[in-house]
C-alpha cells in the first residue's frame, strides 16, 4: 500500500505543478492567488481568519495581504470589534484577476479533457475530483485504518 500512497502522493504533486503552470498572465504567487480565492469564497474577513483558512502563519499573510493591497487587489479596513486589526475584502481588479486565472486554467484543464480522455474516463475523474476534495478534509491526525493499510 506505501508504494500505491507514494505514487498517488507523487501524482497529485505532478498534476498540481501542471496546473499551477497555466496562469492567467499575472506575477501573483500561488498563496497570493489562493488567499485571492478564500476572499472570493468567503467574503472579507480579518487577517486572522485568513491566515488560519490558507493555515500559515500571521506574519505570512501579513506579507501576503501587504503585496495583495499594494497591487490594488485587496482593501484593508478597520475592523470594527477591534480597532488594532483589520478587515480584508477582494476588490474588483483582484476579482478580475483570479477570474482570468480561474478560466485560463480551467480552459487548459477542458482542452486537456477532451484531448486525452474518454467520456468514462472523464467522469472517473469528476469523481475523483470529490473524493480529492474529501481528502482535502480529512483532519491531520486522522487515525490510520487497519483495512486500508492491508489492501
Amino acid at each position: 500500500m506505501d508504494e500505491k500512497v507514494d505514487r498517488f502522493r507523487e501524482d497529485v504533486v505532478l498534476f498540481t505543478r501542471r496546473i499551477r503552470t497555466q496562469r492567467g498572465g499575472h506575477l501573483l504567487t500561488p498563496s497570493q492567488l489562493q488567499a485571492l480565492a478564500h476572499l472570493d469564497r468567503e467574503g472579507p474577513m480579518s487577517a486572522r481568519a485568513l491566515a488560519d483558512l490558507e493555515q500559515v502563519a500571521p506574519q505570512s499573510i501579513a506579507r501576503t495581504v501587504s503585496m495583495l493591497e499594494g497591487s490594488g487587489m485587496v482593501s484593508r479596513t478597520v475592523d470594527p470589534q477591534d480597532a488594532r486589526a483589520s478587515i480584508v475584502a477582494i476588490t474588483a481588479l483582484g476579482l478580475q484577476t483570479l477570474v482570468d486565472d480561474r478560466s485560463r486554467r480551467s480552459e487548459w484543464l477542458t482542452a486537456a479533457f477532451a484531448a486525452e480522455f474518454t467520456d468514462a474516463e472523464r467522469d472517473l475523474l469528476f469523481i475523483a475530483g470529490r473524493l480529492l476534495r474529501r481528502l482535502a478534509g480529512t483532519p491531520e491526525s486522522a487515525p490510520q485504518q487497519e483495512s486500508l493499510m492491508n489492501s
